[in-house]
């Protein structure tokens, strides 16, 4: 059974500045039923810490990842059920052909799908994604996040960290999707740190 929602997207609510993107209100991609076991199942192991900071960077980040589908990677055996048909749902046709009419470009050839938890005082520094993508999708599992808590997807006016045109919370059953150009800034702020909390999402990149 699928577990997207068919009629998951909305072009009313696509963004044109700073540059095409939009924001899912959470029940709108899957029902708060399927979020909330999502949530209670994501995976917790085999992931690799990626700490990469330094003067020099065309990105900085720090950050807990697992690669689940990509090229040359098939979808894990021992995901929850749940969890594979939301992995199957995402790589199918169907998904790639949506975000195509939504977003004005031509359909994803493939994508790359990882899970990323984000510690106490983790980030992601101000980017603009490979010029191989098209687009990347942005899945959130964290029930009752606030946004005193950080962790907040921040769609930026350009490469200034501080100039921020918008924010996502990344709250149980939201999602965000950027396209992809030269101009597409955006980045994760600090988790804030004693609060117990981890950020947990689903990233997930369309490929030229």
């Amino acid at each position: 059974m699928p577990v997207l929602a068919p009629d998951w997207t909305d072009t009313a609510a696509c963004r044109t500045t700073p540059y095409r993107w939009l924001a899912t209100a959470p029940g709108r991609l899957y029902g708060e039923d399927t979020a909330a076991e999502l949530a209670a199942t994501f995976p917790q192991d085999d992931y690799v810490r990626l700490d990469a900071t330094g003067a020099g960077r065309d990105k900085t980040y720090r950050n807990y990842s697992r690669p689940l589908l990509g090229p040359g990677r098939d979808v894990p055996a021992g995901l929850p059920a749940l969890w594979r048909g939301l992995v199957v749902d995402l790589a199918g046709e169907p998904y790639r052909r949506q975000v195509a009419a939504l977003l004005d470009q031509p359909v994803a050839a493939a994508v790359e799908i990882r899970l990323v938890r984000h510690a106490d005082t983790d980030w992601l520094g101000p980017h603009t994604d490979r010029a191989d993508k098209l687009f990347s999708h942005v899945l959130y599992f964290n029930p009752g996040w606030q946004v005193g808590w950080g962790g907040c997807l921040e769609i930026l006016d350009g490469d200034d960290p501080t100039a921020v045109h918008d924010r996502v919370v990344p709250q149980l059953g939201a999602s965000a999707l950027l396209v992809r150009s030269d101009r597409s800034w955006h980045q994760v702020g600090a988790v804030t740190a004693g609060r117990g909390r981890e950020r947990r999402s689903l990233v997930l990149h369309g490929l030229r």
